[in-house]
């Protein structure tokens, strides 16, 4: 079987040189080699694909109906190789949305990873939080560190497809942070300890989009509208951005509590205040698909699951050292 989809492979780089003799070079073949195999793909395929003369080469109608085919197969032929490349050399994949490198904790994972597992071939992707779902469904990532609601059952009913909540996956909690609201100094309510709830009818709210899910963000949304708050949208509504907004508006934002707004922003003028009776809160998890896992994402589970439980990191660390030296073991054979 050739998994290097070389027929393909020929008749693409000879359609784009329309030369054998550069053709040949580039494919490392004689030009002799080259035109018998142009013509055992041509008779395989029942039409010509180039016609050719004594001074040029060109593609025929059928040629050129058929090269974006072959150019897909090439592509995925290399996919399929950089996929097997990656099972087996065990790399490891995980997502996390840009907005996570602001996140202690998972800093602390991911450096632990790299200190800890030198072996592993680590690879971070930065994708929105609907994407990484669907990567995790397509087996594309490993792993995801993502922000969500801390209700997973009502966050599956708030979703609005099954992009946005997939079924399938099994969640590890890392850390909860209660949602609340930043508060410019100047602000009546940064004299109160906290924001009684009646205090949020007709009032500006700066509020969150749909950039860590749409279940957090309809959560979210609900429990200020009920109250009567006015939602506005930021012209940046990530949520980073969104605490910006309100420090230099002077309109009160929500805030997640992930995030060291005053570091990132360099504005100091606000405070956290808690809102009464409201308790939304979210959870930093680390996220696979449910069944078999690689061997690298699989320790990365254990280990932090074991560190969930309550056991210190040095299991875990022998334990991510056991796996991986019984992977060299075995890839050394």
């Amino acid at each position: 079987m050739d998994i290097d989809a070389t027929p393909y492979r020929i008749f693409v780089t000879l359609a784009d040189e329309l030369s054998f003799t550069r053709a040949s070079a580039l494919l490392n073949v004689s030009q002799p080699a080259l035109s018998a195999r142009v013509r055992e793909f041509e008779r395989r395929l029942g039409f010509a694909l180039f016609s050719r003369t004594s001074r040029r080469v060109e593609l025929t109608p059928q040629g050129r109906l058929f090269l974006p085919n072959a150019r897909r197969m090439v592509t995925e032929a290399a996919w399929a190789h950089q996929a097997a490349r990656e099972i087996r050399e065990n790399d490891l994949r995980i997502g996390a949305p840009f907005y996570t490198l602001h996140i202690e904790m998972r800093r602390r994972l991911v450096d632990r990873l790299i200190v800890d597992c030198p072996k592993v071939q680590l690879r971070i992707f930065d994708k929105a939080q609907e994407r990484n779902y669907a990567d995790l469904i397509r087996r594309e990532i490993d792993l995801a560190l993502l922000v969500e609601p801390s209700d997973t059952r009502t966050a599956a009913t708030d979703a609005a497809s099954q992009a946005d909540w997939p079924d399938g996956l099994e969640r590890l909690p890392l850390e909860t942070k209660r949602a609340a609201l930043l508060v410019p100094a100047e602000h009546r309510w940064a004299k109160m300890k906290e924001i009684p709830h009646k205090e949020l009818r007709d009032q500006r709210i700066a509020m969150v989009n749909r950039a860590l899910g749409a279940p957090l963000t309809v959560a979210l949304s609900r429990c200020l509208l009920e109250a009567g708050a006015k939602l506005v949208r930021p012209p940046e509504a990530h949520a980073i951005a969104v605490e910006r907004f309100g420090l230099l508006t002077g309109v009160p934002a929500v805030t997640l509590g992930w995030f060291d707004t005053h570091r990132i922003t360099g504005q100091r003028n606000g405070v956290v205040r808690q809102i009464e009776g409201m308790n939304f809160s979210t959870t930093l998890s680390l996220i696979r698909l449910q069944g078999d896992q690689r061997p690298s994402a699989a320790m990365v589970w254990d280990m932090v699951r074991m560190e969930q439980q309550g056991t210190s990191g040095r299991p875990g660390q022998r334990q991510a050292r056991k796996v991986l030296s019984t992977r060299t073991r075995r890839s050394d054979r």
